[in-house]
């Protein structure tokens, strides 16, 4: 085999390689094991499911019968929980026109979902 020429490992690792640097928020990462990664896109779905329950929940409440969430203190699973929730928003935001008090609504869901998944 010469210099030009690349084995199917070799290919692997640059396929590899290109897609974890082309990951952007709320995708993930190349997995050796579909396994785990359908594990993942499990998460991600009942994730989803969560926040437009939540979402629809926060619309049928007045402003003031929402609870106030607290502050979270920043860690690993926290930063994970919120890139998934950045990409799951991205998504439902594109779905449907959302006026100014439904995307209150959803920032409402969304803290209440983050306040409740906090150990992740």
């Amino acid at each position: 085999m010469n210099g030009d020429e690349m084995d199917m490992d070799d290919k692997e690792c640059l396929k590899r390689d290109q897609e974890s640097s082309n990951n952007g928020l709320g995708k993930t990462e190349y997995n050796k094991h579909p396994g785990v990664e359908r594990e993942q896109h499990t998460v991600r779905n009942k994730l989803k499911e969560d926040v437009q329950i939540m979402w629809y929940n926060m619309r049928l409440l007045q402003m003031s019968e929402r609870e106030r969430p607290p502050k979270l203190k920043v860690n690993r699973k926290l930063t994970k929980l919120k890139e998934e929730i950045y990409g799951i928003t991205e998504e439902l935001l594109e779905e449907d026109e959302s006026d100014i008090t439904d995307i209150n609504n959803f920032i409402n869901a969304v803290a209440t979902i983050m306040t409740e998944n906090k150990s992740v």
